[in-house]
């Protein structure tokens, strides 16, 4: 080297030439819930921030083969609103998980079907005829009145006498059903006819059977809140998860016991299934086990995963054991 000589200096890197950034939040939030799938695409997408792919590149890329693998894992991200997805194409943006803006969730659809034919529509007079003959209609108007705090609409008039007229409720269970639609702030006429087409074809018709599935109803939208608050979902639950969470409900299951079966689920396995709570849950309920202070004083037996472990701790004792003897 002469005196004079420019040196220019590089730090000698390697792969660490090419990298990207994992927030720190998808790490301490998600690590124990995302499955492997999801992490995969995660990964994947960040490395190709500000990408766009088809399904049927990202499958290819993350050698998703069955049907349905790659929807699974990006339905994680999605909820969570740290993927987009528009179309056939998700975005690989991924959004600052800080920032994400919570998502309401204003509407469940029933899983039940609705009566194939429409209510009639009723004009204006004939409610009010309605009203002034027959006490029992006028009284679930004035409920209905003092419900949306303001005079009905036609729409609305239409909807309440259907309740009645068309999907063939008693005035008692259908003040029952609007004051309980509005307890629970979901008030849209969809909504409100989608309970009641369940409630019918159910055969909900008396005041007993009507507050029995209002009290199920709460404890179901307890789970739910319980749960997307733990997973922190910025959309609804899947019509699968929330069959799950009724099946719970209905075996008697409260918040404590479906969030113990959540929290061991995530324990036992790292991640978290559905189908895997079930198997939880469905022991404890052949158990008779009501509560979790139940469940902690059962004795459970401890399973021992030997096939799984690459050594095997005694047969290395003993091989050290019998070296050591031959070497004195």
């Amino acid at each position: 080297m002469k005196i004079g000589d420019i040196m220019k200096y590089s730090l000698n890197a390697g792969e660490w030439n090419s990298v990207f950034a994992v927030p720190s939040s998808v790490v301490d939030k998600y690590i124990k819930l995302a499955g492997g799938n999801s992490l995969k695409l995660l990964l994947f997408l960040l490395r190709h921030g500000g990408e766009e792919f088809s399904e049927e590149q990202l499958s290819a890329e993350l050698g998703f083969k069955e049907r349905g693998e790659l929807e699974d894992a990006a339905l994680f991200w999605i909820q969570r609103g740290i993927i987009r997805y528009d179309n056939t194409l998700v975005a690989a943006a991924v959004e600052n998980v800080e920032k994400i803006e919570k998502v309401e969730n204003t509407v469940i659809k029933t899983d039940k079907p609705r009566p194939s034919v429409k209510p009639v529509s009723v004009t204006s007079g004939e409610v009010a005829s309605r009203i002034n003959s027959d006490k029992e209609i006028e009284m679930l108007f004035a409920e209905a009145e003092r419900l949306y705090a303001r005079p009905l609409r036609q729409r609305e008039n239409q909807l309440v006498i259907s309740l009645v007229d068309h999907y063939g409720l008693p005035v008692g269970v259908a003040l029952m059903l609007l004051n309980h639609c509005f307890k629970s702030e979901k008030t849209s006429p969809s909504y409100i006819q989608a309970v009641a087409a369940n409630w019918s074809e159910e055969e909900i018709n008396t005041i007993e059977l009507a507050n029995a599935r209002i009290l199920s109803l709460e404890k179901q939208n307890g789970v739910e809140e319980r749960l997307r608050e733990a997973m922190e979902l910025k959309t609804k639950l899947t019509p699968k998860m929330r069959e799950y969470i009724k099946t719970w409900t209905d075996w008697g299951f409260d918040e404590n016991m479906i969030m113990l079966a959540y929290e061991k689920t995530l324990d036992q396995i790292s991640e978290w299934k559905p189908a895997y709570a079930n198997k939880i849950l469905e022991s404890w309920k052949d158990e008779g086990l009501r509560s979790p202070a139940a469940v902690e004083q059962t004795p459970r037996k401890k399973t021992v995963k030997t096939a799984s472990s690459s050594f095997d701790m005694n047969d290395v004792m003993s091989k050290i054991k019998n070296r050591y003897k031959t070497e004195r």
